[in-house]
């Protein structure tokens, strides 16, 4: 349960066998590769970028047709869904496996064929969008009951039509009164025009263009012969056509979808491949040489020379040392039990550690425990945890990392149960159940258990910064950082105890002089670094002042007792509302169902987010800000996290 310890490598190979090395390396997987792009020594050397081969753009088109394809038959595939989705989940693959499927699918014709088909059908959309607009714009004018070619037809008649604001209609009506010759009519309308018809004697043409103009007119083109609504209807009979014939080609499409399967591991095994050609990036070069440096798991230094020499026959220079625990750029590998594991997830949202630090998930994972039971408490919400995780982990196929998840709310169930015992807390109080501490009227005690938690918690915190300290032999360090807060703090609540509560003087007095000798420590060694008497004194009032920062911790862990008794109000309120609506009639026990299992499924999610919340903050603020700094690089494994499969 720890940091998995580090060697870095550095390797020389000839450009020739580049290929060769990475298939191997990826196979082995647990490379992690350094960036010499960055490292201006090597360049002032001499040496170069190696080039991203040729390849890496014939890889990127494959990719690009694979995921058309993908993308246009998932519309069409028909996928499991809910429990037996779940069920079935991912097909599992190890990394020979998927090298073996996914370069053995000729996938070519498919996508040509899929290419061509959608093309058609896409053109055959674009045809309807065409055919759309032109409906509608015909349709204001489907009231005409003449067709286009008999008006255009006329040799001594000007015909307009167009569109007027409907605000100026008044003003073109009086306008034409002008005119002799001139009919005027308003063939529809809509929000903010009139679509009109002027029909004109040519020798007023020009008067009623200006008219026209004046009303600010704006004349349509209607490219058709015969009446519109004639025209419309074709249309819209050309429309059925292409539907029909789109309907075809879907159902072409549609019936190849049944190869998606085979699409996607061949998309994950391209990937893989894409990672180990742009992975080249990360080296440098003589003219045939190229210089490879990176990280890998000491345990594993055997098996990774093994595989260097397979790949290379013998020809190259390898050199692995093991890395100073020091430096910053080691990237991290934890390692911890299957329970551990479940945990990994709250290290890594906070920051995983520096290789110098330690990890602190097996530490945090039992305080976890603790504070999200206390906080769920719940007998039933914790046996629905339970059975939902068990039966999930039974029947569904997940992958390691949802296997994990998993595991995280598995492990979570056993302390909400315990703590709905102790509370006697069974779906908000449905059933009757004896309670170690009644929540209803023991609420002062709870909150003296949390304060107790919190101290406890804050205490492990601080005896895990002795403990890096006393790694490191920093021993002074450790009394002056940790011990001299320890008696500062025990003594502190051992006085404000024995003031409150009839115990010995003998107790009073010891706290008073152990909590003042603390004090006294922290004052003389907390400005040790500031070179000055001033700065010295300072800093270590200014690190008394920390003290503060405890009580303000300390108080935080009221929320244990907060969020735990705010959950069981909420649970009885609901029972109490569904109970109320049991005593109503046939309709009042229904409705008193469906307000119990909603209102208990609403407060078991609300509740549960709040304590896992709640709970992280607890870990990250008040634990970690003890101890713990973070701040380490990922180690990344030599493969393509898959999107479509579970890799073994």
């Amino acid at each position: 349960m720890a940091i998995v310890k580090m060697s870095n490598f550095s390797l020389f190979a000839f450009d020739s066998e580049r290929e060769n090395l990475l298939h191997e390396l990826q196979k082995f997987e647990y490379v992690h590769f350094t960036n010499l792009d960055e490292d201006e020594t090597l360049k002032n050397e001499g040496l170069k970028n190696v080039k991203v081969p040729e390849s890496m753009v014939a890889v990127d088109e494959e990719i690009a047709k694979v995921k058309y394809a993908i993308d246009l038959l998932s519309k069409y595939y028909i996928k499991d869904t809910g429990i037996k989705a779940m069920q079935k989940g991912k097909e599992s693959f190890n990394f020979i496996e998927l090298e073996e499927r996914g370069s053995s699918i000729d996938y070519t014709p498919l996508y040509n064929q899929l290419r061509e088909l959608n093309t058609k059908k896409e053109a055959l959309s674009q045809e309807t969008s065409k055919i759309n607009t032109s409906i509608d714009e015909l349709r204001p004018w489907v009231k005409l009951n003449t067709s286009i070619k008999n008006l255009n037809s006329f040799e001594q008649v000007e015909v307009n039509m167009g569109t007027i604001p409907k605000k100026l209609r008044e003003k073109l009506q009086n306008d034409l009164l002008g005119t002799q010759y001139t009919y005027f009519e308003v063939i529809s309308e809509d929000k903010d025009n009139l679509y009109i018809l002027v029909l004109s004697s040519k020798s007023e043409s020009e008067m009623v263009m200006e008219i026209l103009r004046n009303s600010s007119f704006s004349k349509s083109k209607l490219n058709i012969e015969g009446k519109p609504a004639e025209e419309i209807s074709e249309l819209d009979k050309r429309i059925n056509a292409i539907e029909n014939e789109a309907k075809g080609y879907e159902q072409e499409i549609a019936g190849l979808s049944s190869d998606l399967p085979k699409l996607e591991v061949v998309y994950d095994y391209l990937m893989n491949q894409k990672l180990r050609i742009a992975s080249s990036e990360n080296f440098l070069m003589t003219e045939s040489v190229n210089v490879i440096m990176g990280y890998i798991p000491s345990k594993m230094v055997e098996e990774f020379t093994d595989t260097v020499k397979k790949a290379l026959n013998n020809v190259y220079y390898l050199q692995v040392n093991e890395v100073d625990k020091d430096d910053p750029n080691v990237p991290i590998l934890l390692e911890n039990s299957k329970f551990a594991q479940a945990f990994e997830s709250l290290t890594s949202m906070y920051s995983l550690p520096k290789y110098n630090e330690i990890d602190p998930t097996p530490f945090l994972a039992p305080f976890y425990l603790i504070f999200f039971g206390m906080m769920l408490a719940d007998i039933g919400y914790g046996l629905a945890l339970l059975i939902g995780t068990i039966v999930a982990l039974k029947f569904f196929n997940l992958s390691e990392s949802q296997k994990n998840f998993i595991r995280f709310f598995h492990y979570l169930s056993y302390p909400t149960i315990v703590w709905g015992l102790i509370y006697g807390s069974f779906l908000g109080g449905i059933i009757p159940m004896p309670a170690l501490i009644n929540p209803s009227t023991e609420y002062f005690n709870i909150l003296i258990i949390s304060i107790v938690f919190g101290i406890f918690h804050l205490y492990f915190g601080l005896g895990l910064k002795a403990y890096l300290y006393i790694k490191e032999k920093k021993y002074l360090d450790a009394l002056f950082d940790v011990g001299f807060w320890y008696m500062a703090l025990t003594g502190g609540i051992g006085f404000l105890v024995s003031s409150f509560v009839a115990l010995p003087d003998i107790i009073k007095n010891v706290s008073l002089v152990v909590m003042i000798a603390g004090m006294a420590g922290i004052v003389a060694t907390g400005g040790r670094e500031s070179k000055s008497i001033a700065g010295k004194a300072v800093g270590g009032l200014y690190s008394l002042y920390g003290i503060s920062s405890y009580v303000g911790d300390f108080v935080s862990y009221s929320r244990l007792m907060a969020l735990g008794l705010s959950g069981g109000f909420i649970g009885g309120a609901i029972n109490m509302i569904a109970g109320m609506l049991f005593d109503s009639g046939i309709v009042g026990i229904i409705a008193g169902v469906v307000v119990f299992i909603g209102g208990q499924f609403f407060n078991i999610f609300l509740s549960a987010l709040g304590a896992y919340v709640h709970s992280i903050r607890l870990i990250f603020v008040e634990f970690f800000g003890k101890f713990y700094e973070g701040g380490g690089k990922p180690f990344n494994l030599f493969r393509s996290e898959p999107k479509y499969i579970n890799l073994k």
